[in-house]
């Protein structure tokens, strides 16, 4: 194969597109072969190459093919493979370039199996050519526009956005239109994915330019030719002279993330949009209220289920259908599959410090409130409207539920005058088959009738009253008497053996619950921040040396590596239930997509791979 480098294979990746694009697809295409780059492969679906990626070579991808081009363009690479998985707290799609090695069974992963060399009547003629982004000296120096006018969508010009954009004194800062959230990246361009070039007299006119155009992910604008170049999604940034970079991003700014909940947040309604909506309530179908955490996910929640879904409020109302869900996490830029899906439903919800780009976080939280309206209800009154929402107990004993402004209107077993409301009622209670009655002040009518419930016709001019029953009914029963020195719930956590065998997400990283298991090693060390079970398998979480921990007697979290210093790996086996010890493996086979419909990995030796 040719050598090359990294930044050249990415190159490579649009020159061989014409080829990309007719390349067969999981899963219909399983075992399909296909000339890419010159090579033959053949297309695996749910397979995978028992082999670690050639180091340096895990890059970005948006789709199995440009993976086989890379592999074709690197010198040592057999075969490649095409995940999605996390990477430095980042979800996304990956190449992962392999040298031979066996072929294993893995939920999600597509692979590209090398067969050879083409034939040269195989391969097309002609595959394009570069955009010249990377031409021009340059000065570095951006040009700011007018802020006159709107956004570009029709709405308002955002608050936050900068009257004049200009570089480097503006490096890092946002610029919202269209609805899409771009950040300024001075002195950086693309290196591909080149979409198309259009004339521009600024910065923000090239944002604009870019919102407007549904193919377009971000652009480069070129400072010497005053040009917008437009890319398509997929496409890494490198450094670059002759101009800068507008990049979307759906993460709150440095400066407004959130380390602690804020516990007076405004109310955002559907759909909800991050980074605007970060930090902010919104409601559910149900009337359940969720907080909205912006690229996070859970700190130590046990996994429910997952869903397929094409919209955060679609994952939203899978949360809400499910009465156990108290929290979910979506992924708005992954497309899910018949192996994947988009959307993660979790048992337990918190405020989560643990930030992973891509992936957005609600948990459930207490509804919002309102200044409360004082009633003008008084105890023991039989007039409006001081009466409405009372109890009037008769002098039979009857208790009845008094609504002012409103009457039943159903069939009456008879109608007659009374000098009173409160006589109305006492009139009703004393006819066996009475059980509610409408008076008219005005009148002095009382209605007698057998409705149950409460009126539902808004009339001013009414008063009207319902039984609930006799005072003392329930007198027998045991009246709840047992709860009223009951303790409070705990708060929702992970433990031990409710969450046996189960998938605890904490610190960015998925891990397994083995209650009465136990790791041992000769590299061992502690986390005293750890308090319970989700505690500890956050702090290995954040740790990359961590690659499970033993939680032991509900107060030590004690963590152990891949591989000791003489390359031995930790033990893992059942441990005397005397011990009360719980592990927690993280699940690091990087062959399994991170959010996958079946994500069990069948063996203790896959586990620890």
């Amino acid at each position: 194969m040719v050598k090359s480098s990294i930044l050249h294979l990415l190159v490579l990746a649009s020159a061989a597109a014409v080829q990309a694009a007719t390349a067969p697809t999981c899963p219909d295409g399983h075992e399909q072969e296909a000339t890419i780059a010159g090579k033959r492969w053949k297309l695996l679906c749910n397979k995978g190459i028992r082999a670690l990626p050639i180091e340096g070579t895990e890059t970005a991808a948006t789709d199995p093919a440009q993976c086989a081009e890379r592999c074709a363009a690197y010198d040592g690479c057999a075969h490649a493979s095409y995940v999605y998985k996390r990477k430095d707290g980042v979800m996304g799609n990956f190449c992962q370039l392999k040298e031979n090695a066996e072929i294993f069974d893995s939920q999600g992963m597509t692979t590209w199996y090398y067969l050879g060399e083409a034939n040269p009547t195989e391969e097309g003629e002609g595959n394009g050519v570069g955009n010249g982004d990377g031409a021009g000296d340059g000065d570095g120096a951006g040009a700011g526009g007018n802020g006159n006018g709107n956004d570009g969508d029709g709405d308002e010009e955002d608050p936050q956005n900068l009257e004049t954009y200009t570089c480097n004194e503006h490096n890092g800062k946002r610029y919202v239109t269209g609805g899409i959230t771009y950040e300024l990246k001075c002195n950086t361009g693309h290196n591909g994915g080149h979409l198309r070039t259009e004339t521009s007299t600024d910065l923000k006119a090239c944002a604009r330019l870019c919102a407007q155009t549904p193919e377009c992910f971000s652009v480069d604008f070129d400072v010497s030719t005053k040009s917008c170049n437009m890319k398509k999604m997929g496409t890494e940034t490198v450094a670059w002279s002759s101009g800068h970079t507008w990049y979307p991003t759906q993460c709150p700014a440095t400066g407004d993330v959130e380390t602690v909940e804020n516990r007076k947040p405004e109310i955002t309604s559907s759909p909800v949009k991050c980074p605007k909506d970060n930090g902010k309530i919104f409601m559910g179908s149900d009337g359940t209220w969720f907080y909205q955490q912006c690229c996070t996910d859970a700190d130590g929640a046990v996994l429910l289920n997952y869903a397929k879904v094409s919209s955060h409020d679609e994952c939203a109302e899978a949360c809400v259908k499910d009465k156990a869900c108290k929290s979910f996490m979506f992924v708005p830029d992954m497309v899910p599959t018949e192996e994947t899906a988009n959307c993660r439903l979790y048992k337990d919800g918190k405020f989560s410090t643990s930030r992973v780009e891509g992936a957005h976080y609600a948990f459930v939280v207490d509804p919002p409130t309102t200044e409360p309206v004082i009633s003008e209800a008084k105890r023991c009154a039989t007039t409006c409207p001081e009466a409405d929402g009372q109890l009037y107990a008769t002098p039979s004993g009857e208790n009845y539920l008094m609504t002012c402004k409103a009457r039943h209107g159903t069939t009456y077993l008879k109608i007659d005058h009374r000098p009173s409301f409160e006589a109305c009622m006492s009139s009703c209670a004393a006819m066996p088959a009475c059980q509610s009655a409408d008076y008219e002040p005005r009148t002095k009518k009382c209605f007698y009738s057998t409705n149950t419930a409460r009126p539902s016709i808004s009339a001013d001019a009414f008063v009207s009253a319902h039984s609930l029953g006799c005072a003392g009914a329930c007198q027998g029963c045991k009246k709840n008497c047992d709860q009223l020195n009951g303790e409070a719930l705990p708060a929702d956590k992970p433990e031990c053996n409710k969450n046996n065998g189960e998938l605890v997400i904490a610190g960015g990283e998925d891990f397994r619950v083995y209650c009465g298991h136990c790791y041992r090693s000769h590299g061992s060390w502690n986390f005293a921040e750890a308090t319970d079970l989700g505690s500890c398998a956050k702090a290995c979480g954040e740790d990359p040396l961590c690659h499970g921990v033993n939680w032991i007697g509900d107060k030590t979290c004690s963590a152990h590596g891949a591989h000791d210093d003489a390359g031995n790996r930790p033990s893992f086996k059942p441990d005397s239930p005397r011990e009360n010890k719980s592990s927690l493996l993280r699940n690091v086979q990087t062959s399994v997509a991170s959010i996958t419909v079946d994500d069990l990995l069948s063996s203790t030796e896959e586990r620890t791979s």
